[in-house]
Formats: structure tokens, sequence, C-alpha cells
């Protein structure tokens, strides 16, 4: 074969060569853009369904404190629902539960527009008051003051409660004192305290405390229930006392209802 021939087939191949590496990589290239085309579809449509989520919870929210305005038709405006307040939607449903079990006692772990909220559901009974723990000096008169801009002082106390050592099965917990509690049979324990900077699974001791102290058909509320302590405080409430049975309702930050399905 003349040189020349050679030479000739020496460049075909490599341009051959050239061309299948230039395919592969048009190859690669297209794969590769068709993988992020994929996780961007995909991130636009997990925005989307939380762009919906938002907008449901919104929506549910608004209608709920709506709702709450109108049961309650009060002389003046309630106090904020949001940052470290409850939302329109447990604000709604403890107003809800009071009135329709009748309660009495309230026990709360913590203080606020909650405590408010149900001394009105108390106002309208007639009867009962609300009794919330607070071991924080400023949060407790805020909480007072408000009460005494709505008229509920006689439907509801702020109970001062250090934050002390309590034993539960051998194990130091920093809770609120014990002997701050008021006595009498509770209907309702709202669980929203201590706060979660007080140490690991902050709010686990109220039902192995307090159990024993609540009447038959007491329900047990633990807000702010999505966070990984709560989830871990509903399982081990659950685990030590099967006589209760959990249900999870879709409020914003979350909340779980314990009830009693058999006597203690």
């Amino acid at each position: 074969m003349p040189q020349s021939d050679r030479m000739l087939l020496i460049e075909l191949a490599s341009s051959v060569s050239e061309l299948a590496s230039a395919v592969r990589e048009l190859r690669e290239s297209q794969s590769a853009i068709g993988e992020r085309l994929t996780a961007m579809e995909e991130r636009l449509e997990r925005h989307h369904e939380a762009a919906q989520r938002r907008a449901r919870t919104g929506y549910a929210q608004i209608e709920d404190l709506l709702g709450l305005y109108r049961d309650i038709d009060p002389a003046r405006s309630l106090p904020r629902t949001r940052g470290w307040a409850a939302g329109p939607e447990l604000l709604r449903f403890l107003y809800e539960t009071i009135v329709e079990q009748r309660c009495s006692l309230v026990l709360e772990c913590g203080s606020g527009t909650t405590t408010v909220v149900m001394a009105h559901a108390l106002r309208s009974l007639g009867s009962g008051r609300v009794a919330a723990l607070e071991h924080d000096p400023g949060f407790a008169a805020r909480t007072r003051r408000d009460l005494e801009e709505h008229g509920l002082t006689e439907w509801a106390e702020v109970v001062d409660a250090e934050l002390t050592d309590v034993t539960i099965d051998g194990e130091a917990w920093r809770w609120y004192d014990p002997a701050a509690i008021p006595p009498g049979e509770i209907d309702l324990l709202v669980v929203d305290g201590p706060p979660g900077a007080t140490g690991p699974e902050a709010r686990y001791p109220a039902l192995p405390l307090l159990a024993e102290r609540l009447s038959e058909r007491a329900p047990v509320v633990l807000d702010d229930a999505d966070r990984a302590d709560e989830r871990a405080i509903e399982r081990r409430w659950i685990e030590r006392f099967p006589q209760f049975a959990a249900e999870r309702l879709k409020h914003e930050r979350g909340t779980v209802v314990l009830r009693r399905t058999e006597e203690l």
C-alpha cells in the first residue's frame, strides 16, 4: 500500500476515533443534562407541594381564628398567635374541648395566649378555672396582664413555679416544682412547657407526675409535637402508659392528644 494511502487511513481512523469520543461526550452530556433537569423538576414539585401545604395551613389558620373570634366574641383583640404563642388551630381546639367536655380544672404547663383562650372557654361555661404553671417571671407578668385586660382573672391564674429537680424512675429532670401545683382533679392537661432549652425531652415529666390526678375523660395535649424531642416524649408516654391512645392533629407545629382507652 502506498505511503499516501496509509497516511489517509491513519487520518481516517483518528477522525473516527475523535468522532466516537465526541459522540460519547455528547451522550454523557445529554445524560447529565437529563439528570439535572429531572432533579430540577423534582425540586420544583417539592416546592410546589410545600407551597400548597402552606396555603392550606394558612387558610385553615384564618378559618380557625375567625371561628375562635366568633365563638368568644371578645371585647378586645386576643393576644398574638405567632412566634412562641400557640397557633389558631390549637387555640380553637382547646376552646372547643373545654366547652364540649365542660372541664372544671385545666392545668397548663407554660402560660400565654392559650391561658387567655381557655379562660374565655371557662367563662362561657360559667365555672372552672385554668392554672398555668410558669417559671419565667416575664412570661408570667405578661400573661397576668393579658388576663386582667380581658377581665379573666376570675377564670385563670398564673402559678409561679420554679424549675426544680424531680426524680422519675431514678432519673433526674428539671421541671416545675410539684409543690406549686394546685390540688384537684385535672380535666385537661396542656403541656406547652418547660421550653426545649431546659434540657432534652424537657416536657416528659408532665404525664408521669400527673397521670394519677387526671379525671377519667381528661385529654393530655402536647404542643410542638413535630419536634424530635416531643416525638420521643410521645413514644415514651405511650410505652409507659398503654392505657392512653395518641392522636396526631395536623396543626402547623404538630399537636398530639392522648386519651384514656381504659382505666388506670
